[in-house]
């Protein structure tokens, strides 16, 4: 089961979510994530568009049960299957 304090080490997939920048602190994107690799998530906007959207140098904010949890793109850069037991949530 997914919670605020596993969620990095589960599956993200199918999750709305909003990507800050981390140097500007704006939004840059959000959605739904449709696909994850090691680096990078495509995201399915609001209006269809699918973005690609490098990890590092972001936070997301991950959509659970109306709360939204965030993580930093550069604690999640792994490929999913990795992710157990490398990423501190």
């Amino acid at each position: 089961m997914r919670t605020p304090s596993n969620l990095a080490y589960h599956e993200l997939n199918g999750l709305q979510v909003r990507v800050v920048d981390l140097s500007s602190g704006s939004t840059v994107a959000s959605g739904m994530v449709v696909w994850e690799t090691k680096n990078t998530f495509t995201i399915i906007s609001g209006r269809g568009r699918l973005l690609i959207i490098p990890k590092h140098n972001k936070r997301f904010f991950f959509k659970l049960g109306g709360t939204e949890i965030a993580i930093n793109g550069a604690s999640i850069a792994f490929r999913p299957e990795e992710r157990t037991g490398r990423v501190d949530p």
